[in-house]
């Protein structure tokens, strides 16, 4: 993946460790770790850097990508945005993504999400991009149907989060259904 894709509002970049406490910053919510399973709250810096070790695994093994949302006025990171389950045998890949809470509802989220599926769908010719979703993130089904999304199925009482069970909204996009988002 290249360094950087730039967009009108954002920057979609590596992350460095001097990002560690905007990452920290940004995630170190309620709001948003209930709706995703491998981040602890309360999340702390120690966390944050043991993510970068993490990267650090990504990068040489390139089944995993992840990267930082950066505000292109500041180059702080307000969010993430990564690609996992990177399978380039059959051309599909999983994305996930989050956004600190106080840029919400700025379209941020769709811009990011757009820049990376140009870049997996146009310049690395990826046949399928699939996304997962728990059933009470309306937000994050919103972003991915305004790309084209299909809601391709529901598994029920997948993942635990905050002592209670949550269904799955399995979500996915085939290259040729693939619109650029508004």
């Amino acid at each position: 993946m290249p360094t950087k894709l730039i967009g009108k509002q954002i920057i979609v970049r590596e992350l460095r460790k001097s990002d560690a406490e905007d990452l920290q910053n940004n995630i170190n919510d309620k709001n948003i770790v209930r709706f995703m399973t491998n981040i602890p709250h309360p999340y702390s810096k120690r966390d944050a850097l043991n993510f970068f070790k993490k990267i650090s695994r990504y990068r040489k093994t390139k089944k995993d990508a992840a990267f930082g949302i950066a505000l292109k006025t500041t180059n702080k990171v307000i969010g993430g945005i990564g690609m996992h389950k990177i399978d380039k045998g059959n051309n599909n890949v999983e994305l996930g993504y989050w956004l600190g809470k106080k840029y919400w509802g700025r379209e941020i989220a769709t811009e990011a999400v757009g820049l990376v599926l140009d870049l997996v769908f146009k310049k690395w010719k990826f046949h399928r991009v699939y996304a997962n979703t728990f059933h009470k993130n309306i937000a994050s089904q919103k972003v991915l149907k305004k790309f084209g999304f299909k809601l391709e199925g529901r598994t029920r009482e997948k993942w635990w989060r905050e002592n209670q069970w949550h269904d799955v909204l399995n979500f996915g996009i085939l290259d040729r259904e693939y619109k650029k988002g508004k």
